[in-house]
């Protein structure tokens, strides 16, 4: 649906960090072309110190709906799971990206975002950034020798071996770097163990904390996960394991130079590839494509 110039548009966000990344480029492009959106997302609210030209407020609840979304001309979503209860039997212009065949392409997300904007929503003046800003005092990418290592995943079958994580930290410590694992506070003690290696285990009590660490890291290696998406927003060159060649294509970070990295190319089949690809990654294969990054952006 091509968008009416002057429309107001609310974006309702969805509840992962990097599917909300990724939207902020349709939110950018909106304001760009002269409409005015507004954000109703968690967490895009707790970055919204990086977001200072965006109004953001948190996620919308069913019994706040009609309040809040009443005066938009367009609600605007990436999935329908984003939908609030209820809006559907009442807004006339509730769309979702998802339901796009734009949306479903295998490309980068950020490139599927830019073509969206240009497509289904008919800007003319696009482009793949979100409008992300570092705040002021922050040093970019200071700790040059600072890797951070992050090894969870909202799923457990996105994770790869913890004890090959361990192996990789060791060498890259070895090899003059700093690594340092980042996990959320309830996670820390399930890691809390590689502190008797003598790796630092980080943990922060706010998303703009862990922002803000990141952006003065030097690089980044983890699991497919939002925050190898943030890593790579905020200008951190990112490493991110995968299960599959087609996720991959779709989901690596797309903003600053960043490497997917596969398992081995001896799986059958998805259903092999999904339940052993950790087995089949080996620590030398993440360690090749930390090197080819480090050659590629220096």
């Amino acid at each position: 649906m091509r968008l009416i110039p002057g429309q107001t548009v609310a974006f309702q966000m969805s509840q992962c960090l990097g599917d909300s990344l990724l939207a902020m480029i349709v939110v950018n492009n909106l304001a760009r072309n002269g409409h005015r959106v507004v954000v109703f997302g968690d967490y895009i609210h707790a970055l919204k110190d990086w977001f200072p030209a965006f109004e953001v407020h948190p996620t919308v609840k069913p019994e706040q709906a009609r309040d809040l979304f009443g005066g938009f001309d367009v609600l605007l979503h990436a999935y329908p799971r984003n939908v609030v209860d209820g809006v559907r039997d009442w807004h006339r212009n509730v769309l979702v990206m998802d339901e796009w065949p734009t949306f479903r392409q295998v490309k980068t997300m950020v490139d599927i975002h830019v073509e969206v904007c240009r497509v289904d929503l008919g800007l003319t003046d696009v482009v793949p950034d979100n409008g992300l800003t570092a705040p002021a005092h922050l040093r970019h990418r200071s700790h040059s020798k600072r890797v951070v290592i992050h090894p969870t995943a909202s799923l457990q079958r996105k994770m790869w071996l913890p004890e090959r994580f361990l192996t990789l930290a060791l060498q890259l410590r070895a090899s003059g770097f700093e690594p340092e694992v980042i996990v959320a506070p309830p996670e820390r003690a399930d890691w809390a163990h590689l502190q008797q290696h003598g790796l630092p285990v980080r943990t922060f009590g706010s998303l703009n904390e862990v922002a803000a660490w990141i952006h003065e890291s030097a690089w980044f290696i983890g699991n497919d996960s939002g925050l190898a998406h943030l890593a790579s927003n905020v200008g951190v060159p990112a490493i991110s394991l995968m299960v599959r060649n087609k996720i991959a294509r779709r989901w690596r970070p797309g903003w600053t130079s960043s490497r997917a990295v596969l398992p081995l190319p001896i799986l059958p089949g998805k259903i092999a590839k999904d339940l052993l690809w950790q087995r089949f990654l080996p620590v030398s294969r993440v360690l090749r494509a930390f090197d080819e990054l480090q050659a590629a952006v220096r």
